[in-house]
């Protein structure tokens, strides 16, 4: 396999955060909370995919075996990950999370597609789709409008797992409002998240409906929402990022950190519920998503590299200031992980992944009016890094990694889906684009566990169809503020269907008209 290189740009020299040493792999932390969820969820699902077992699990669909699977799965996504900002820290033990999977399993770069939208690609990586194929063709419609779960077409893997009889457990996952009614746990996402104002709230709001699955847990996940999200919390929690006061800050500099608290308290209030509710049991799959290494990245990439642009901003003394504000954010989603990885226990393989990387926006790099100077609408690689149970282990590719850089291409973010199937004991579908799990992700029994497994045709059979549920006005109005007016990005759907840019393919200036 060839070995490509991290790019190797200056970075400056950050102090490193004040964090809490990892936790060993395992070792939960300590919770307010310690009430078993399964026999609750037990009491209140059992229906029309059967009755539950012992176990607590349900049975499979009609005409359906229930699965066995190899390994549980744990897949944190975290948006717009990159390596040539993750290398140094991984060098300077500053990441030591994302590191221990790196030593204990294998990593490299993860092609994405064009368009490059959070919505589209994430979806992608839980559906094993296209977006023309799975429905979700931005962050609004041409008319304005948030898409919801209910608009996408076919099953994503939480309802596959439920087809056969597995249980699952997702947070935060991107198109999930209203949430799934599947055998076990989901807290919705971003549009959920959409439907707060600019004021300090939680992530999630009590009183809308379709935010918790099953709602007889809301009151325990607004209370850990209500902890983690708070407004004393996130503002201690971005002085330490941005190491100045905030308040103090001119216009230009203030607004880019006002802009990045939503997700600053968005990647707190997940994280913080993930690590409550995957602690609980071991579910059969473990879905999270944290968003604010591509929040901040889009608004701090000059900071980091002002060689790659021809201007400044308004002073150098707050320019070198701001400059490790994106590292210290890679830092605090390590602990984050840390958290993660700990709730949800040893015996699970582990996917950890981007949607994309970034680099500098090719608009921005000499005009200082852009609201971003970021980009990844070429489709930037992103970041797979998958260790634990039924993952290979790549011998010498971190001390090359960390030596120099030395990184090989390792799949596209359509291996993602058939690959968590395969190791769930599920087979891969002949409507996927990619129908067979990862090869270069598995070790070897963990290969010839998948190979004995069957394709099928589709998963969707007898899925529901597709329809318009719509956010609230204001929610609607929050969104695009958020999503298009602070990051840039275009509103309306992307013509055409989505393009695969595998790594080895990349040219960051043969996209860069995409970029805007």
């Amino acid at each position: 396999m060839t070995a490509l290189r991290c790019e190797q740009n200056p970075v400056p020299t950050c102090p490193a955060l004040a964090v809490r040493e990892p936790r060993p792999r395992g070792e939960s932390p300590p919770r307010a909370w310690r009430r078993l969820l399964g026999a609750l969820v037990v009491a209140t699902l059992v229906g029309a995919c059967g009755e539950a077992g012992s176990d607590g699990k349900r049975g499979a669909a009609p005409g359906l075996d229930a699965a066995e699977p190899f390994s549980r799965v744990l897949v944190v996504g975290m948006d717009g990950l990159e390596w040539s900002v993750l290398q140094p820290l991984i060098a300077q033990g500053r990441c030591p999370n994302m590191a221990d999977l790196m030593k204990r399993g294998v990593f490299g770069r993860l092609g994405t597609m064009r368009p490059t939208w959070s919505p589209v690609v994430w979806t992608t990586i839980a559906t094993g789709k296209t977006m023309k194929q799975h429905g979700i063709g931005g962050f609004v419609d041409n008319n304005n409008n948030v898409y919801t779960s209910g608009r996408r077409h076919g099953r994503a893997l939480w309802d596959i797992a439920d087809q056969y009889g597995l249980r699952s457990a997702v947070v935060g996952w991107w198109t999930t409002w209203p949430v799934s009614q599947n055998n076990g746990l989901m807290i919705s996402g971003t549009n959920a998240s959409a439907q707060l104002n600019v004021n300090w709230k939680p992530a999630l709001m009590p009183g809308v409906d379709g935010q918790v699955h099953p709602p007889e847990l809301q009151d325990r996940v607004y209370e850990v929402a209500a902890e983690a999200g708070g407004r004393d919390a996130i503002f201690e929690r971005a002085r330490s990022i941005f190491a100045t006061q905030i308040a103090d800050l001119p216009k230009p500099e203030r607004k880019a950190v006002d802009e990045s608290l939503w997700s600053i308290q968005a990647d707190a209030t997940y994280a913080a519920l993930a690590a409550e509710f995957f602690d609980d049991e071991p579910y059969d799959l473990s879905m999270v998503y944290l968003g604010g290494t591509d929040v901040v990245g889009h608004r701090f990439w000059r900071q980091l590299h002002p060689e790659e642009f021809n201007w400044q901003g308004s002073s150098p003394e707050l320019d070198a200031a701001l400059a490790c504000s994106l590292p210290r954010y890679y830092e605090w989603a390590d602990e984050l992980l840390g958290d993660i990885l700990a709730a949800a226990g040893d015996d699970v393989a582990v996917m950890l992944l981007s949607d994309h990387g970034m680099h500098a926006d090719p608009g921005s790099v000499t005009d200082s009016r852009f609201p971003t100077t970021g980009n990844h609408q070429d489709g930037t690689p992103g970041v797979i890094i998958a260790a634990g149970r039924g993952i290979r282990k790549a011998e010498g590719e971190y001390e090359r990694f960390v030596e120099s850089g030395a990184i090989a291409n390792r799949g596209n973010i359509f291996d993602v889906t058939p690959t968590v199937l395969g190791l769930l004991g599920i087979p891969g579908a002949r409507n996927m684009t990619q129908r067979v799990p990862q090869r270069k992700w598995l070790n070897g029994k963990a290969w010839e566990f998948v190979q004995e497994l069957e394709l099928v045709d589709s998963h969707d059979v007898g899925f529901r169809e597709a329809s318009m549920v719509l956010a609230s006005s204001e929610a609607n109005a929050s969104f695009n503020e958020r999503m298009i007016d602070q990051l840039g990005y275009a509103g309306g759907d992307a013509e055409g269907d989505s393009v695969l840019v595998n790594p080895e393919d990349f040219d960051p200036a043969v996209g860069a008209s995409a970029c805007r």
